[in-house]
């Protein structure tokens, strides 16, 4: 009772403490900004609001007629040394309902600067959304996996392989899907969990027979719902939906991508879908001859080493528009 009543008392002191030195700190940014957006290039804007967190501050920012945000995302470099911040740790959003305006987010706090605790599954269902992480605001980062193709892309050692561990710890307390899996390093990263897929291929020809096994699935399936009249699979316990995860998706033989291709077009509406990890989801990577990029509609990028990887992994033109 005695270190409860001690961590109230002095507790209350320190958080007030903290709060002023936030609202100082903000206050400090309103005033200087006229200085460093003149230094910028973006003489007349105008910080409208500015709200401040745990891990920063987030303002509102009114452009002078005829600036645009394209124009701020190209000065971040700048505006980050006007204002004293480190590199990298300011975010330039469009406001969704004025092109004169835009959302300035600078992290002064990284949450992902240590290793973040797996709270455990959140879901029973693959119909529920899955808890993969925390945004830069500490937020929970929930995605549907259910009927959607998910890309996950970085250099070695840029955590994939945890992105695909709570994808696949999370989706394994789900009676109403089934886990396949694919791993060509001989099973190095997904073996650990083989007691979790109902299949697991370790080499390429094992890769090949899980693909057309799984093709057979969805075009059986396809023809179960024709006949039924439904246009879209409800997973249940009795009748699953299925979901492919390849660990290295370039590694795939010739056959493999061709049948991944069809997957990726076809099987949404019967819950046949996959998670695949790549280091650069080139077009030769993903399958020449295919279209599996295009369709993958989840997209996580990790670190990568070159600008133009971001475009590669996030879409055209998603480093231009402000994706770091």
């Amino acid at each position: 009772m005695i270190a409860g009543v001690a961590t109230v008392i002095l507790g209350i002191p320190w958080w007030f403490h903290r709060r002023r030195r936030a609202k100082a700190r903000i206050e400090k940014t309103i005033s200087a900004w006229p200085e460093v957006a003149e230094n910028a290039g973006l003489a007349g804007s105008e910080i409208l609001s500015v709200v401040g967190d745990a891990w920063g501050w987030t303002a509102r920012v009114l452009l002078r007629k005829g600036k645009t945000t394209d124009q701020v995302i190209g000065k971040i470099p700048v505006l980050e040394s006007n204002l004293g911040l480190r590199p990298g740790s300011m975010r330039v959003f469009a406001d969704a309902k004025r092109a004169d305006r835009f959302i300035m987010r600078v992290i002064e706090n990284d949450p992902h600067a240590a290793s973040v605790p797996w709270p455990g599954p959140s879901i029973t269902s693959v119909t529920r959304m899955v808890e993969i992480g925390v945004t830069e605001d500490g937020r929970p980062v929930r995605v549907l996996l259910l009927r959607r193709n998910v890309l996950v892309g970085g250099i070695a050692g840029a955590g994939k392989s945890g992105i695909l561990n709570v994808i696949i710890a999370t989706l394994a307390t789900c009676n109403d899907v089934v886990l396949w899996g694919v791993d060509l390093k001989g099973g190095m990263e997904l073996q650990p969990w083989a007691a979790c897929f109902d299949r697991l291929a370790t080499t390429p020809e094992e890769a090949t027979e899980l693909f057309r096994d799984a093709v057979r699935w969805l075009n059986h399936r396809a023809r179960q719902n024709a006949a039924a009249g439904k246009r879209l699979h409800e997973p249940t316990p009795d009748d699953p939906a299925l979901v492919i995860i390849t660990d290295e998706h370039a590694e795939l033989p010739g056959e493999a991508h061709e049948c991944a291709d069809s997957i990726a077009r076809r099987g949404r509406a019967v819950a046949v879908n996959l998670i695949a990890a790549t280091q650069r989801p080139t077009q030769a990577a993903m399958g020449k001859d295919t279209a599996v990029r295009s369709q993958m509609d989840v997209r996580i990028c990790l670190r990568v080493r070159e600008r133009r990887d971001v475009d590669l992994v996030l879409g055209q033109g998603s480093f231009n528009a402000g994706w770091p």
